[in-house]
């Protein structure tokens, strides 16, 4: 049976995974999670884990932004522009292999919106007093451009085309925290590659509806 949640990080629990109201999907299940650290979601439920996987996956926007108006502030918006383009591209693809429980802590932080506008208007209205208008223009442009996951999205749309591993990105991250979390626990985890290939089932799956849904269409 689907589930919800009402709050804030509210996702919907299906037969092919778990989709959550900022459009993520998880091709995970609840209960293959039970199976692969069984007592785990009794310390650290569902709604956790896929909260903070979701702050992993925003950290590409987040420390973007963070880049970005450091960079801005002290370089040229061309070079602020190329060089945090690169840090969203690499960050994105390569961030799974980086989760830690202390980490996500951190980026947490970094993910308040309050902290991030708050930083964003500071940098901008600063330029703006010392005359800087081609800045703060390229820098207001580029924010909405990160705040929105338009970059993220892009890296996504490569990824998805490109991709060598068999998994998703979020899909990584999901199962990178919740190895991290059961080693906390000093939880047993069944074999890797058995959680995997549950995923990339569920993964067949969704693209076999999508593949029907788009013949009917047709």
């Amino acid at each position: 049976m689907a589930r919800s949640s009402a709050q804030h990080g509210a996702f919907i629990e299906t037969p092919r995974g778990i989709f959550t109201s900022a459009g993520n999907w998880f091709h995970i299940t609840r209960e293959h999670l039970e199976a692969f650290a069984p007592g785990l979601l009794s310390k650290h439920s569902l709604k956790k884990l896929i909260r903070q996987s979701e702050v992993w996956i925003r950290s590409s926007d987040s420390l973007g932004i963070l880049l970005f108006m450091v960079l801005l502030y002290t370089s040229s918006p061309l070079l602020a522009v190329l060089m945090t383009t690169a840090f969203v591209f690499v960050w994105h693809l390569y961030k799974s292999t980086l989760v830690s429980i202390g980490l996500t802590k951190l980026i947490q932080v970094a993910d308040k919106e309050f902290f991030l506008v708050l930083v964003s208007v500071f940098v901008l209205s600063w330029m703006g007093i010392t005359g800087e208008y081609i800045s703060v223009a390229a820098g207001i442009v580029f924010f909405c451009i990160l705040k929105f996951g338009w970059l993220r999205n892009l890296v996504d749309i490569a990824y998805s085309r490109l991709k060598k591993q068999p998994l998703h990105l979020n899909d990584r991250l999901l199962k990178m925290l919740v190895l991290r979390y059961a080693i906390k626990e000093d939880i047993s985890v069944k074999e890797i590659q058995k959680m995997e290939q549950e995923i990339l089932t569920l993964v067949n799956k969704q693209e076999e509806v999508l593949d029907k849904f788009k013949r009917k269409k047709k």
